[in-house]
C-alpha cells in the first residue's frame, strides 16, 4: 500500500494508505482521514460514524489520486501506521463440478493465481 492524497468529486481531500485496483471499486483505502484547514492542518477519520478501517471507492466518486505534500504525509504517518502486507499469496477460488442431486452445496478449491 502507498500513501496517497485522494480528491473526491465533492471536493473533499482525503489521505490514506491506498491500493489502486484494476476493476471496480477502483481504490482500496486503509484508515482514510479527511484533511481540513489551510495553515493549521487537521485530520479527521473518514467516513464519519463507522469503525471500519478498510474503505472502497468507485471511479464515480473519484476526481484524482496523487501524492500528498510532505506536511500532510508527516502528519498522517504520526497518526496512522502503515498496514502490514499480507503474507499469504492471493488465491483464486474455483467451484467444483456441480452434482446432479437436489442437495447441492457449493465447495471451492484453491488454485494459485500465478
Amino acid at each position: 500500500m502507498n500513501l496517497a492524497l485522494v480528491i473526491l468529486k465533492t471536493g473533499q481531500s482525503l489521505v490514506a494508505w491506498t491500493e489502486q485496483l484494476e476493476m471496480e471499486p477502483k481504490v482500496h483505502m486503509f484508515r482514510p482521514h479527511r484533511i481540513s484547514g489551510k495553515t493549521k492542518l487537521s485530520l479527521e477519520p473518514w467516513p464519519e460514524y463507522t469503525e471500519d478501517q478498510h474503505i472502497l471507492l468507485t471511479s464515480e466518486t473519484l476526481m484524482t489520486v496523487c501524492d500528498p505534500t510532505e506536511k500532510v504525509a508527516e502528519l498522517y504517518k504520526k497518526k496512522v501506521e502503515k498496514p502490514e502486507e499480507p503474507t499469504q499469496e492471493p488465491t483464486l477460488l474455483n467451484e467444483e463440478s456441480i452434482p446432479e442431486d437436489d442437495e447441492y452445496e457449493p465447495r471451492y478449491i484453491e488454485e494459485p493465481l500465478y
